[in-house]
């Protein structure tokens, strides 16, 4: 599933770029400056780790090591009725960068997470620039990835994401600016893949999922219709 997203989240930003392209020419004064219709976006930059009902280091007998920071993206799409507000849906991927280890056994290679959300976004309009605050409950699903084969440890469920955004309209309808996304899993049960065998348990030997996740980085988009 990772595979595909990571080819489509670029594919996405790139139609992003486009539209930023072909608004350049589009400039107005802050007063024609498009707030409402639809609204199209992305975000590119760093994910990390936050602790939850697993630590983001561990140093036992079973697991020694840390969940690393890694890469973030995401897409959104919504409508604003008004300037002040938003509404859609959103999707979030948040690698990391497992270095844990075991005697014996070579550990994780690579762990993500994916979050869909449904966004509801309160928004300040001050002349080009807009502050806003996604508010998204939605699903949530963190694997990690051992280095034997196809094994991997699950933890799906309930997420909420919340955290800030700041833009400013370059153009009439292209803006660009930075957000910071704060994922909060509550899912408990974890699931082992191990062969063609899955098995789930509240109390996972391999305490690593779910921990929480923070997004950041570079926020773009337009507006359309």
């Amino acid at each position: 599933m990772h595979r595909t997203v990571r080819r489509t989240a670029p594919l996405a930003l790139t139609v992003l770029g486009g539209l930023a392209l072909a608004s350049v020419s589009n400039t107005a004064s802050a007063a024609d400056v498009q707030k409402r219709g639809g609204q199209i976006e992305g975000m590119i930059g760093g994910s990390g780790c936050i602790p939850g009902r697993a630590p983001c280091r561990q140093d036992g007998v079973l697991l020694q090591g840390g969940t690393r920071p890694s890469f973030g993206t995401g897409v959104a799409i919504g409508y604003r009725p008004v300037k002040w507000f938003m509404f859609g849906g959103m999707y979030r991927l948040g690698m990391f960068n497992p270095d844990y280890r075991v005697d014996g056994d070579s550990g994780y290679r690579s762990a993500a997470q994916h979050t869909f959300a449904v966004m509801f976004r309160p928004i300040l309009p001050i002349w080009r620039f807009d502050f806003g605050l996604n508010l998204a409950p939605g699903f949530g699903r963190q694997v990690f990835y051992l280095d034997q084969g196809r094994d991997r440890d699950i933890s799906q469920g309930f997420s909420f994401l919340t955290g800030p955004t700041i833009d400013v309209f370059l153009t009439r309808r292209f803006f660009l600016g930075a957000e910071v996304d704060f994922i909060f899993n509550t899912q408990r049960r974890v699931c082992q893949r191990r062969g063609d065998t899955t098995t789930c348990s509240n109390t996972p030997e391999r305490n690593v999922a779910p921990t929480h996740q923070v997004l950041f980085g570079l926020h773009l988009g337009g507006t359309f219709g």
